[in-house]
């Protein structure tokens, strides 16, 4: 065969394809007539397809599970196993040492002339007031990041 014989067997094969839709129709009395038309009265359209030999008909994937064995749920449970929660517990061990840590050397010690004087007692106050300041911050920071993990587990168990 030609190509030209080849392309109108392909064109003829084409135009097939929309007859493969069949309306069920039934009419007033109740006959029950098949045809490629949409149906004047009561009726349903039946999809019909070519019979494969050899092969397996192809099943619609369960609606339960759509994401597959390796998902979005799977992922962030791995993420959170692996890497959210002992990040969060990392961060809040580093946060409590830093907490614990001695204030700056320079602030920490005035030296004589600075405790003798009426600006060393108030440097001393203003650093005691600083302190106190820090200890407040950190101690904030520190609930933060206990909240944070916190929610990190509760998602972690969710899964």
């Amino acid at each position: 065969m030609n190509p030209i014989r080849y392309t109108v067997l392909a064109l003829a094969l084409g135009f097939l394809v929309p007859a493969w839709a069949v309306n069920k129709c039934t009419d007033a009395t109740g006959k029950v007539s098949f045809q490629d038309a949409p149906c004047a009265g009561q009726g349903e359209k039946i999809e019909v397809r070519p019979a494969m030999q050899g092969a397996a008909p192809v099943q619609p994937a369960p609606t339960a599970s759509k994401e597959g064995a390796f998902g979005a749920a799977w992922q962030r449970k791995h993420y959170l196993q692996n890497q959210g929660v002992p990040q969060a517990r990392a961060a809040i061990e580093r946060n409590q040492k830093e907490c614990a840590a001695p204030p700056d050397a320079a602030v920490a010690h005035a030296g004589p002339l600075r405790r003798s004087t009426l600006a060393g007692t108030q440097f001393a106050q203003e650093g005691a007031a600083s302190a106190a300041k820090d200890k407040a911050a950190c101690e904030a920071r520190t609930q933060e990041l206990r909240n944070q993990l916190k929610a990190l587990e509760d998602e972690l168990r969710a899964l």
